[in-house]
């Protein structure tokens, strides 16, 4: 799925699902033998990398989702639901059907995911054959991807077709991928985004700037840590750290928010924004994610969005 945009701007390769998001509403996640009536029952499209390449969209900057679909019963629903917003699926893979995500919301807006992968999870290098990564700017990789079998192969191109900076969203998952992994990618120097839980985690460290510089150490690139309400934390390749602050909504769902988060760094960074303006401009529309029942702005909710935000603090930011 490709978006042409700014005819002289390079182009981001997405590379990672869509995934069909079964979003079921309840007071509260079920205990063993309980029996809960839904609020609701909803199906969209998702997945990190949908969420992120999403965004780009929006921003009308060029991109290429590389996002392969099956041929089952689930890679037909996807695919429906992406020509009705006017893409196609990427690659067909014959023989293999998508997964489905279940995502859980309660009423605090807080979800859970119980997920089912697919053909949306794998990689291989020959749909890559004809791209020339000297037309690339960035690569998005996130971690789930990787934690497949094939993620070493994904990670095997990306290290044999140098040039293009990595941006790395780990995942909650990110526990799952071994040392081999961690090591491939630590080798890409990524910029990392991840969230506050996922930070502590990987860098062994309890304090957000301790975790901000260890990981900037290991991965030898900016961080971004996101912190809910209180916005992010940020830590340039050269070590200097920021605390973004956070716009205060009501929590309805935070399905999205993160890949939205992820995305609008992403935007921002490729039209040749300071680290901190991205940053600053992301809290403001994923705040307004968390705000809807949707995991995703409409295009008139991001351009209000984004035209509030500029007038106040972006009328000097260079755009696509």
């Amino acid at each position: 799925m490709e978006n042409k945009g700014n005819a002289e701007m390079k182009t981001t390769l997405i590379l990672g699902s869509t995934v069909i998001d079964m979003i079921v509403r309840v007071p509260h996640l079920p205990v063993t033998q309980e029996d809960l009536n839904t609020r609701s029952m909803t199906m969209a499209l998702g997945g990190c990398a949908y969420n992120v390449a999403r965004m780009l969209r929006l921003f009308q900057l060029p991109i290429m989702h590389c996002s392969p679909t099956g041929d089952g019963l689930f890679g037909q629903i996807t695919e429906k639901l992406l020509n009705e917003e006017g893409l196609h699926p990427a690659v067909r893979v014959k023989g293999q059907d998508n997964g489905c995500c279940l995502c859980l919301v309660e009423d605090s807006g807080e979800r859970t995911f119980l997920s089912t992968h697919g053909a949306e999870y794998g990689f291989d290098e020959q749909w890559l054959a004809d791209l020339d990564p000297a037309q690339l700017d960035y690569i998005y990789v996130c971690g789930i991807e990787l934690e497949e079998p094939t993620g070493l192969a994904m990670l095997n191109w990306i290290h044999t077709h140098p040039g293009p900076q990595v941006f790395f969203a780990p995942g909650a998952r990110l526990m799952h991928l071994d040392d081999r992994r961690w090591q491939a990618i630590a080798e890409c120097h990524p910029i990392l985004h991840l969230n506050e839980a996922e930070a502590f985690w990987l860098s062994g460290k309890q304090e957000i700037r301790s975790a901000a510089a260890v990981l900037r150490e290991r991965f030898k690139n900016a961080v971004i840590i996101t912190q809910g309400a209180e916005g992010a934390a940020c830590c340039s390749a050269s070590g200097d750290f920021c605390q973004i602050q956070g716009q205060s909504t009501v929590v309805v769902d935070t399905i999205g928010a993160g890949d939205c988060h992820a995305g609008t760094i992403l935007a921002g960074l490729k039209q040749g924004w300071p680290l901190e303006a991205a940053a600053a401009l992301a809290n403001v529309m994923a705040a307004k994610v968390v705000s809807s029942p949707s995991a995703r702005l409409d295009e008139a909710e991001f351009q209000d969005v984004l035209t509030t935000w500029k007038q106040k603090n972006g009328k000097d930011l260079p755009s696509a």
